[in-house]
């Protein structure tokens, strides 16, 4: 059945991309990625900054005594490893986690359930620095003459939903919710098995739960460098637009860069988000005036910086697996 919703998905992607395809000038996208030239570098460089201020904000995650078990480099490059399978793996934007807390296990001597804890609150922080960094996109939309009306008001359901689903996820740490759940079935169910590994959910929601509560400024600060990481993101749509010999406006920089983030969090159910990246950005650049061609020769421009960081974080894990340390396994205990 998993195998079957997989391949479904992939194919519906696949269908997207082939709509995306047919919708603009092929030829004229091609055109515009051999104009791009030397500039995919400095694109590069502008994304591995962004990757850097993701990691110090992933950092602000742990409690500060174990941020004292690795260097900023180290978190670095597990972060890249796990991001390269989140890429990889038909599991969204989580087939990577594991290995994330596999790793830190293994090299840095912190707790699984340590990690996973934090990579829980990792992920809510980089979500809650997204909303904030789409509002003002969303005003600009409205804001906007050359958007359409109905793209205006899909733009504001998504965003609504979408912060509305993040907000549910928030309180539902802070609260205690899952340990509040898992306490209340683990004394009822036949299997000791199942009892054990609720009641590790148990440990593990009181990690991240009291995490909230005992350093808010850490999360503050975590909030803020993840958002500092959108924004830099802003200098990486200029330079596409740059580098192609087109000139826009910053107004429409962020709508582009806020819409499109919001895209590709939206289609995480579908194997590289094929398709719904490519057809979004037609969509959005069309919108505001663009050529499509346009949208998609910065759809594949992200395609090939996609894959070039898969293929670093796979190298970078492939170099790690030389360095592994005798260090016992443990499973959520």
């Amino acid at each position: 059945m998993k195998i079957l919703i997989n391949l479904t998905l992939f194919l519906l992607g696949c269908g997207l991309l082939v709509w995306a395809i047919n919708s603009v000038d092929t030829v004229k996208a091609l055109e515009l990625l051999l104009n791009l030239g030397w500039g995919f570098f400095a694109i590069l460089l502008i994304y591995s900054l962004i990757t850097w201020l993701d990691t110090l904000s992933w950092k602000n995650d742990f409690p500060p005594g174990i941020t004292t078990h690795f260097s900023n480099q180290q978190l670095w490059v597990i972060r890249q490893i796990g991001e390269a399978y989140n890429t990889i793996t038909p599991l969204g934007t989580l087939g990577g986690e594991p290995v994330k807390a596999h790793l830190l296990k293994e090299h840095c001597n912190i707790s699984i359930k340590q990690s996973l804890a934090s990579l829980i609150i990792a992920k809510t922080t980089f979500l809650t620095a997204l909303i904030i960094f789409c509002i003002p996109g969303i005003f600009l939309i409205f804001d906007s003459a050359k958007i359409p009306e109905d793209f205006k008001i899909v733009s504001l359901v998504g965003m609504i939903g979408f912060s509305f689903l993040i907000f549910l996820f928030f309180i539902f740490q802070v609260t205690g919710t899952l340990g509040k759940i898992c306490s209340c079935f683990a004394p009822k169910t036949k299997s000791d098995r199942l009892e054990v590994f609720l009641t590790k959910l148990v440990h593990l929601d009181k990690l991240f739960s009291v995490y909230y509560r005992s350093y808010p400024k850490r999360i503050f600060i975590s909030i803020f460098l993840a958002l500092l990481g959108w924004i830099l993101g802003l200098v990486e749509v200029h330079l596409i637009f740059y580098f192609l010999g087109f000139s826009t406006s910053f107004t429409d920089i962020w709508i582009i860069e806020a819409m499109a983030q919001l895209v590709r969090v939206g289609s995480f159910f579908i194997p590289l988000s094929i398709g719904a990246q490519e057809g979004g950005l037609v969509l959005i650049f069309s919108a505001l005036g663009y050529p499509g061609s346009l949208g998609l020769a910065a759809s594949l421009i992200g395609r090939v910086k996609q894959f070039t960081w898969v293929a670093l974080g796979l190298t970078l894990g492939w170099l790690m697996a030389f360095k592994t340390k005798n260090i016992k396994s443990e499973s959520l205990e």
